[in-house]
């Protein structure tokens, strides 16, 4: 009894979605090519029991895709507590923090406000110098940051002692700061956070 209610669901199934346009007996028979087991006689089904066949296929898919899914899920669970074991904190800061002297260096985060003291300039691809309790001589221009860097010796000559303030320079950009301060609010410098080291 099981298997002729499977075979009616199954002839609706395939007149419904696989030969569109023909009738139950139409459905049987091209099944009966296919799968070789139907009998050969048309099977009606009332109208009333397309919606419980609908209900039936819809509840099969939901709880294949359920199934599905939890396989993936426990498959991408796995992988990810793999990972994450393996996985080393990050060596960049995020986001990246200029600051005076008194705020530390270190890996910058969200949690941690520390200044980066690993940056380069995307510009002219030289490594930050910074130098505490100094600040930049305000006749500071390109040429002479173009022409003195990376030397301490011709650097100096344009810097001023103040307490609290770290110059930052490279060839093309610097930077006089006092407070903590996010370098994402400074867009005029093409700087970011090289790899720090263990």
């Amino acid at each position: 009894m099981a298997d002729d209610d499977l075979d009616r669901l199954l002839d609706e199934v395939e007149s419904k979605f696989c030969h569109p346009g023909t009738g139950p007996g139409g459905a049987t028979a091209a099944a009966d090519k296919t799968r070789g087991k139907r009998s050969k006689a048309p099977v009606s089904i009332a109208a009333a029991d397309d919606e419980n066949v609908d209900d039936l296929i819809e509840d099969i898919l939901d709880v294949r895709f359920y199934e599905e899914n939890k396989k993936l899920n426990a498959k991408s669970t796995k992988h990810q507590s793999c990972k994450s074991s393996r996985q080393h904190p990050s060596k960049r800061c995020c986001p990246v923090y200029l600051g005076g002297s008194m705020v530390p260096f270190g890996i910058g985060t969200s949690i941690s406000e520390r200044a980066c003291n690993q940056l380069r300039c995307t510009t002219c691809d030289f490594n930050i110098v910074v130098f505490d309790d100094y600040k930049w001589d305000a006749s500071c221009d390109y040429l002479f940051f173009r022409n003195s860097m990376p030397e301490y010796s011709k650097l100096q000559t344009k810097m001023i002692r103040k307490k609290g303030v770290r110059a930052y320079a490279c060839q093309c950009s610097w930077r006089s700061v006092q407070e903590l301060t996010d370098l994402s609010s400074q867009p005029q410098l093409r700087w970011v956070c090289g790899k720090h080291s263990d």
